[in-house]
């Protein structure tokens, strides 16, 4: 891509700002295209992908490919075992597994895996990452945005859904990796909510890491979908096409945090089950009667009781 079109596409991220940020935006661009890329986002799983793709295939032609990856047999046996899906019995096999689980749960964790291992990888030398609370925090809203999208009644054919709840926070990990002083500055900082986080990343470094995220993602070609509701997951209103997808990542980042399921990386309180239902995201999706919302998004938050023991057999 070149800077005009890097420009053209993003010059919405320049917020006005109280302060000049400390990097000139070509060099914010220029150390962002020199991120390594994600892997997993361009080859998650081929042969297990052709698989899905393949209503007839067997569970059988599953678990042989599964059992290829020790670490994603591992989580799937764990996830499927764990309270969350209430069995009686131990299921002890992949090939039970698969059977039980479905083919969108066992896609769901293929992408899920890679996608974890990768951004572990790009951002390990920070040490300001706890990454087990952010690795759960990533799948909870993986699956927290595929939830809200269904029960709107905005259900993605594809995984659409479940991988822009699991990079809505990939600015973080290329943050960490490609601008580690200013990372750990905001890091060092307590914020009273999240437009307070998102003011303070505009004022160091231009844009905020929804745009740096975005960015990165459409740098290594992930379709304009995901980075669409990627860049704005914190501003659905002002997404061009797909205001619902980014929406649902924002309520699901939200839930996320409300139901206590990690805070993703910086220090801020969560937000209130009205604050939620009150919020331009919500009106978006379930519209402008309040009274819908709340019948709508009140069982959410309970149905995410169980979703920690989930999320934690597979880290």
């Amino acid at each position: 891509m070149s800077d005009s079109e890097a420009e053209l596409k993003f010059r919405d991220y320049n917020q006005t700002r109280m302060h000049a940020p400390l990097l000139q935006e070509a060099e914010l661009r220029r150390r962002i295209e020199g991120c390594p890329r994600l892997a997993s986002l361009r080859s998650i799983h081929g042969a297990l992908g052709s698989l899905l793709r393949d209503r007839h295939s067997q569970a059988a032609e599953f678990a042989e490919i599964i059992a290829r990856d020790s670490s994603l047999t591992a989580r799937l046996l764990r996830m499927v075992n764990s309270v969350y899906f209430g069995l009686d019995s131990q299921v002890g096999t992949i090939e039970d597994a698969v059977l039980y689980l479905g083919l969108r749960q066992v896609r769901s964790l293929a992408l899920a895996t890679p996608v974890l291992e990768d951004m572990s990888v790009l951002g390990g030398s920070s040490a300001r990452i706890p990454w087990r609370e952010f690795c759960l925090h990533t799948l909870a809203c993986a699956f927290t945005t595929r939830d809200i999208l269904s029960l709107a009644d905005f259900p993605e054919e594809d995984d659409t859904d479940y991988i822009i709840g699991l990079l809505q926070n990939v600015g973080k990990v290329v943050m960490a990796k490609v601008l580690p002083a200013e990372f750990n500055q905001l890091q060092s900082t307590e914020f009273e909510s999240e437009a307070h986080v998102i003011d303070a990343e505009r004022d160091l470094l231009g844009w905020d890491h929804a745009a740096i995220g975005a960015y990165y993602l459409e740098v290594h070609k992930i379709p304009a979908a995901i980075v669409e509701a990627v860049r704005f997951h914190h501003s659905p209103s002002h997404a061009p096409d797909l205001r619902q997808l980014a929406a649902a990542a924002n309520l699901a980042d939200g839930y996320v945090r409300l139901a206590g399921l990690g805070s993703g990386v910086e220090r801020r309180p969560p937000p209130g089950e009205a604050d939620l239902i009150d919020s331009p995201a919500a009106a978006l999706i379930w519209g402008q009667d309040r009274a819908t919302r709340i019948a709508q998004m009140h069982p959410l938050l309970g149905g995410m009781k169980r979703l920690p023991e989930m999320v934690n057999a597979l880290l």
